[in-house]
């Protein structure tokens, strides 16, 4: 039993993240007092007795607590306020993605047919290298669960910011790292020793064609990067949209570019057949290679 008393901070947290008076009460019951059966969780934390199971049923679906049966009558017991919020999550996240395709294949035809005009997205156009380099790193550093890259030139990467804050994101462990590559890039291996760090960065592929640069964070922001020679100068654009539709249509895109991709593979530079090592296999040998170039 605990005499500690609940800040009012933490109920009205537990209220935001749609847990009712009762179940917050029941809750909060059992962490402080420990394993009860139903009656005298009711008389301790004042929730009617007439409703106590059914409230309680509803803190079992949404991971809040547990049940031992072994006893007569059945006990409750809270889960870790941890563990109880993980597995709250996991079930918001997919109550909300099951809801979401139907709602969606419900409604989206009927949507389409009922439109009379084109919506009119925000696109902010970002010019000169620095400028929109700037951007790019402003946008990494705020990334929390994933990077996407998409790098039509690997030079842009090395000569800015933008790896160490890769590496930076890529230490947390917090970050997933996903990077995609156009498949010239390692014409006469120039790039091999940057290739090598983007593989201990996370996963690579490549394909034959990719369209300017790309960089998407956290499945919710993007930037695209075109540079272009017009009169004799290279000259650089970067585009950017504050509307939702922008970073979510930019990480399906680059979703199926990458899984329609190829895994990245370099060639050993010691091995006249110019036999391949693949990303997993690099990582595994990697104290038994030898990359030197015998002259």
């Amino acid at each position: 039993m605990s005499n500690q008393k609940i800040p009012d901070k933490v109920k009205r947290a537990l209220e935001a993240i749609d847990l009712t008076q009762y179940e917050i009460s029941l809750y909060l019951t059992l962490v402080q007092e420990g394993r009860m059966n139903a009656k005298e969780l009711s008389d301790a934390s004042n929730v009617p007795y007439s409703r106590i199971y059914n409230i309680l049923s509803l803190l079992l679906d949404k991971g809040f607590v547990q049940r031992d049966d072994s006893e007569r009558p059945s006990v409750f017991v809270a889960n870790p306020p941890d563990e109880a919020l993980m597995l709250a999550r996991k079930k918001l996240i997919d109550d909300f993605d099951e809801h979401s395709k139907v709602i969606v294949s419900q409604l989206n035809d009927i949507f389409l047919k009922n439109i009379d005009a084109p919506v009119q997205v925000p696109l902010i156009v970002y010019r000169g290298k620095d400028q929109v380099f700037r951007k790019a790193s402003s946008l990494l550093e705020s990334a929390s669960e994933s990077i996407m890259m998409a790098l039509a030139d690997l030079e842009d990467l090395a000569s800015h910011d933008l790896l160490d804050i890769i590496k930076e994101k890529q230490v947390t462990g917090s970050v997933t790292i996903k990077i995609l590559v156009e498949e010239t890039v390692r014409e006469e291996g120039k790039h091999d020793e940057l290739l090598e760090e983007l593989l201990d960065l996370g996963e690579v592929r490549e394909r034959d064609q990719i369209f300017g640069t790309g960089f998407a964070v956290d499945k919710r922001d993007a930037i695209i990067i075109l540079k272009a020679r017009i009169f004799g100068i290279t000259s650089y654009f970067g585009m950017q949209s504050d509307h939702q539709a922008f970073g979510s249509v930019a990480n399906y895109y680059f979703d199926y570019l990458f899984d329609t991709a190829t895994l990245v593979e370099l060639e050993g530079a010691g091995d006249d057949e110019g036999s391949k090592v693949n990303e997993k296999d690099a990582h595994a040998d990697e104290g038994n290679m030898d990359t030197s170039t015998e002259g």
